[in-house]
């Protein structure tokens, strides 16, 4: 990223998912997004109200539907977030750390609450990618402002 760059031409909000009173032992998924044409990958989770341990997987696909379903890197970039944890927290991976080679280049988030306190989680999760030609597309935002 050089100095004149905007963050929003070069990164792509991907999808964003919202967990709003989340039962414990529940899962959330944000559903198979597609990293064809991108060359990195930056999932950030908000932590704004948890109850429940959250334990976080990246799924991969064959397809956005997740064909072929299995762990991403045999879960090499799996985290647990506490109850006490307030920060966001990152996780970032390129795309040649998919299974490429059998035809993956989907990814999923899935967020389990553990019941661990046993009542409503609130976070979210949002994934970005860095497209490999730019500028990234901003359909996925509200607004961008100077």
């Amino acid at each position: 990223m050089t100095y004149t760059a905007r963050f929003s031409e070069q990164w792509e909000l991907l999808d964003a998912t919202y967990g709003d009173a989340v039962a414990a032992a529940a899962e959330t998924n944000t559903g198979y997004v597609s990293l064809a044409n991108f060359q990195r990958v930056v999932i950030i989770i908000h932590p704004v109200d948890v109850n429940d341990v959250l334990d976080v997987d990246i799924e991969e696909g064959t397809s956005t539907v997740g064909a072929g379903a299995q762990a991403l890197t045999s879960g090499g970039h799996d985290i647990s977030i506490a109850i006490a944890d307030t920060k966001p927290s990152v996780i970032e991976f390129t795309t040649d750390e998919l299974d490429i080679v059998d035809g993956y280049d989907c990814i999923n988030v899935e967020v389990i609450a553990a019941n661990t306190g046993g009542s409503g989680n609130e976070f979210v999760v949002e994934i970005w990618g860095m497209p490999n030609y730019l500028p990234a597309s901003t359909t996925n935002l509200d607004s961008v402002t100077d």
